[in-house]
């Protein structure tokens, strides 16, 4: 596990899925290196990573030729031109026309990935989409639950791991919604409930950890897909006036 930051974001679960063991191991390993359990070692983590950020930020302001400010920006030049150069345009546009006929939006995240599901829900509600994106994992899978095959289910996690998504996303598939994941990673929990995945292809160790590099490319990959649907449903609209 590479990245500080993702690191944050995921339970013992997922974080022994992604390590190849049980909930249980890591949390005893937490232990054995002197914390009282993850919760801790989590709080430790994002201190230093906060410690280190300022530290950056401080440097930054005396350097106009920032290496911080083109490393983060590199990043993320990165993550959108990998993404862009992977991403296969017929399995997007399917998705879009799929947004486009709709009844109504679903979408699911967790961490700070649950913040981007928002932002992207404003702006399907911007484009006339009825759009449901809930934080709290209960509502999450309470929405789920009233999905129909009209729907369209969006899942978004950096690791495809978040369990909590993961289940949503399995409730609305069970509830016949169109289910789509967008990750990093082909082989993950949402993986298995996903009727079409997205991937984003970003660099694999970014400066102390930031997120900002999936971020963007959840966001660019989230506004393609709004203005597509809203694209495809005018021309449909105004196609029927005709």
């Amino acid at each position: 596990m590479l990245n500080p930051a993702d690191f944050l974001e995921l339970d013992a679960r997922e974080i022994g899925y992604q390590c190849g063991t049980s909930e249980a191991t890591v949390v005893r390993f937490c232990q054995r290196v002197g914390y009282h359990g993850l919760s801790e070692m989590k709080k430790v983590l994002a201190l230093e990573l906060a410690a280190n950020l300022g530290s950056s930020r401080g440097a930054g302001k005396s350097d106009r030729d920032s290496p911080v400010l083109k490393r983060v920006f590199s990043d993320c030049t990165e993550a959108l031109r990998d993404t862009l150069s992977g991403m296969d345009r017929s399995k997007l546009d399917s998705i879009a026309a799929a947004i486009a006929r709709s009844e109504k939006l679903y979408l699911f995240g967790a961490g700070g990935s649950a913040h981007i599901a928002q932002v992207a829900a404003l702006n399907f509600l911007a484009s006339g989409f009825q759009t449901i994106a809930f934080v709290d994992p209960i509502q999450q899978l309470a929405a789920a639950k009233l999905a129909t095959a009209r729907d369209v289910a969006i899942a978004v996690t950096y690791s495809g791991n978040q369990s909590d998504v993961a289940e949503a996303l399995k409730t609305a598939k069970k509830r016949k919604a169109f289910c789509v994941g967008i990750t990093s990673f082909r082989h993950s929990l949402i993986s298995k409930s996903a009727h079409d995945l997205v991937l984003m292809f970003t660099p694999p160790e970014t400066l102390h950890g930031q997120a900002g590099a999936h971020r963007v490319a959840q966001i660019a990959l989230l506004d393609t897909l709004a203005v597509s649907a809203a694209e495809l449903r005018r021309r449909r609209t105004a196609k029927g006036h005709n």
